[in-house]
């Protein structure tokens, strides 16, 4: 099961190369999306290059729900940041919930957003998780 705390301060470099990767697309669509610029074209070579382009639509749709359906006001760290905050924590729990499967998925897509959208958001991290799955698994 994945947890907030399996995240929360750790070094960026002693985590799963899944979990950077998500982390780096969580921070590059923020700072697209602070400095106005299109955060699709920002990550589509990235998604691209891991293989994983299926994932970038449903990444888009997650961090969309996040942005607008929200509970408060999340703050993120620059890219290079070594350490994992708070809130980033958070959204990474979600996608490793969704990547395990964990029954706590809902639980934690309303823990970030409004319950209307929970479902949304638990979906689109669902699909962001099956597309990152290694062929054949």
């Amino acid at each position: 099961m994945a947890a907030l705390y399996d995240y929360f301060d750790r070094h960026v470099r002693d985590m799963a190369h899944d979990d950077i990767f998500v982390l780096s697309a969580v921070r590059t669509w923020v700072f697209a999306v602070r400095n106005a610029r299109c955060a699709q074209a920002m990550l589509r070579s990235g998604f691209t290059a891991r293989r994983v382009g299926d994932a970038l639509l449903p990444f888009l749709c997650s961090m969309t729900l996040l942005d607008h359906y929200g509970y408060g006001t999340m703050r993120f760290a620059d890219v290079r940041y070594p350490n994992v905050s708070d809130d980033e924590a958070r959204v990474l729990a979600l996608f490793g919930a969704a990547r395990v499967s964990d029954p706590g998925l809902i639980r934690i897509a309303t823990s970030l957003v409004s319950d209307d959208m929970a479902l949304q958001l638990a979906g689109a991290a669902g699909k962001v998780a099956a597309a990152m799955l290694p062929a054949g698994s």
